[in-house]
């Protein structure tokens, strides 16, 4: 019965989608345009388009600004020095204080458009970025001329300044820049065995692989960030979830584990993406009740998903009543 009812909904979906997107066709953002003044170094963003999502992922952008990778490691746990106090010396502890230091302004800056200047990243992304974050990456380099006692320690400072400027350039749609340093920091987090910061990297990074429609990359990113650490990674499972949800089509399996996924989700790191989560919650269990009764399907007030549902069960009563007719 859930199979028929399911098979149901699908058909009756995917027909009423393509009259939509006939009518209303996908809209186009250029990236370098949606939230970012234009540059002559923007050519990694006006290579790439993506269509503006209304999904999940799409309506929560603006959420994720406000995800912190986790307390231990926020950029309070590493207070940084004065301006006034910053080493001006060669060693490695003043060139590593000095990055931490540029690296601080640079995210801390709202309006990219105050960037003074921007250079290619050519030994990295190869694409344009601030040229006071590439400076403050290259001195954070010194982390490596650390003595052994303290490699651990310097490389997972730098693995967290190095996610702070993903951040900050995703949330730009610098995509090339972004990809670049979340992969960056996941591997400094992996060498200085921070393996919550590696999954926060990732979950991060599949986050954004999802807003820019790369949902097979994102699928093995947020896989990946699950196995590496399951008991503070809430969002990697989340939007593992979603991803299957999307595929499963008319899947009654696949689409059945991917629900108890996002069922059994835990809160979400920002508001946006928790009112969505709970409003899939809900959504789920509005079409769970509505397999089993007509009657249900008025539970709701999006008369659409009445529609779908009730053309879902007159589908499948005809279904059975063309069977009962063939059978002798």
């Amino acid at each position: 019965m859930a199979a028929s009812f399911l098979f149901a909904i699908f058909t009756v979906a995917l027909i009423l989608c393509g009259s939509a997107m006939a009518a209303h066709p996908s809209t186009v953002h250029e990236p370098a345009t949606a939230g970012h003044t234009p540059g002559p170094l923007d050519s990694e963003a006006s290579a790439s388009r993506w269509p503006w999502m209304s999904s999940l992922a799409g309506a929560a952008a603006a959420g994720l600004g406000r995800i912190t990778p986790f307390r231990s490691w926020s950029p309070a746990a590493s207070p940084l020095p004065p301006a006034r106090e910053v080493p001006q010396g060669d060693g490695w502890e003043a060139r590593f204080a000095r990055g931490l230091h540029f690296s601080n302004l640079v995210v801390e800056e709202a309006d990219e458009s105050m960037v003074r200047r921007w250079v290619v990243d050519r030994d990295g992304s190869g694409a344009g970025v601030p040229a006071q974050m590439l400076e403050a990456e290259e001195l954070l380099l010194a982390a490596g001329e650390a003595p052994e006692a303290k490699q651990k320690e310097k490389t997972a400072e730098r693995a967290l300044r190095v996610y702070n400027h993903a951040k900050w350039l995703a949330e730009r749609n610098l995509a090339k820049a972004a990809e670049w340093r979340y992969r960056e920091a996941y591997r400094l987090a992996r060498q200085s065995r921070r393996s919550v910061l590696a999954a926060h990297a990732l979950s991060r990074l599949g986050y954004f692989l999802m807003h820019w429609q790369r949902l097979e990359e994102a699928r093995e990113v947020l896989r990946e960030s699950e196995q590496l650490n399951k008991k503070s990674n809430f969002l990697a499972p989340y939007l593992y979830g979603v991803l299957e949800r999307r595929a499963a089509g008319p899947d009654v399996e696949r689409l059945f584990r991917a629900e108890e996924r996002i069922l059994s989700s835990r809160e979400q790191p920002s508001d946006e993406l928790e009112a969505e989560r709970q409003e899939l919650v809900k959504q789920i269990g509005y079409w769970r009740a509505a397999e089993f009764s007509a009657r249900r399907c008025v539970e709701t007030f999006d008369a659409a998903q009445v529609m779908i549902c009730l053309t879902g069960h007159a589908f499948q009563a005809l279904q059975r009543v063309g069977a009962a007719l063939g059978s002798p």
